[in-house]
């Protein structure tokens, strides 16, 4: 249980390291969005692609950082049962949701996307329609969609450990979710 445990910290470093470079993403968005709006403000040049990468670099925090809200237990969820299951059947609960819905849905999208994701890549696809002008590869967000969904559901095998590991009496993962986040359910 504790090799498993690590493995869980493992996905843990790693959807945090992710987060860290998506967050200053969004740096990098705001000063595109700030320099587009120059650049068409003060001299009437507008640069599709510039259009789209905004929509692609949010597309891309949503997708990316979706594991990292799983981690830091920020996602919706519907506690008005916590404490009265305790601290194990909160466990119970949360497991039971992670295999029969998060795992199950994360893999069926990887499992659509994968393949517009491969024919992005082989046809040269851009992002180029009617309506826009832009050059950006489709590869680039088309993968964002496999790859978020593969690490929510990396984090939703790491938050399965643990449950586990709480169900078994190895782990604490207190009902107040406050403390979870901080301790990260260790102890």
């Amino acid at each position: 249980m504790l090799m498993l445990l690590r493995l869980a910290a493992g996905v843990d470093r790693l959807n945090e390291a992710v987060a860290q470079v998506v967050r200053w993403s969004l740096l990098a968005n705001a000063l595109l969005i700030a320099i587009n709006a120059i650049s068409r403000k003060v001299f009437a040049v507008a640069w599709p692609s510039a259009y789209d990468m905004q929509w692609q670099f949010f597309a891309a925090v949503v997708l990316l950082m979706a594991a990292y809200t799983f981690q830091r237990d920020e996602h919706v969820r519907l506690d008005i049962l916590a404490h009265r299951l305790g601290e194990r059947g909160v466990a119970g609960l949360d497991l039971g949701g992670i295999f029969l819905v998060l795992i199950p849905v994360c893999v069926a999208m990887v499992w659509v996307s994968w393949p517009h994701f491969q024919s992005s890549i082989l046809t040269g696809e851009s992002r180029a329609t009617r309506e826009s002008t832009s050059v950006i590869p489709a590869w680039i967000i088309k993968g964002m969609i496999p790859l978020g969904f593969a690490l929510l559901a990396l984090q939703g095998v790491a938050e399965a450990i643990r449950c586990i590991a709480c169900i078994k009496g190895v782990i604490r993962r207190p009902v107040d979710r406050r403390q979870l986040i901080e301790g990260r359910g260790h102890g």
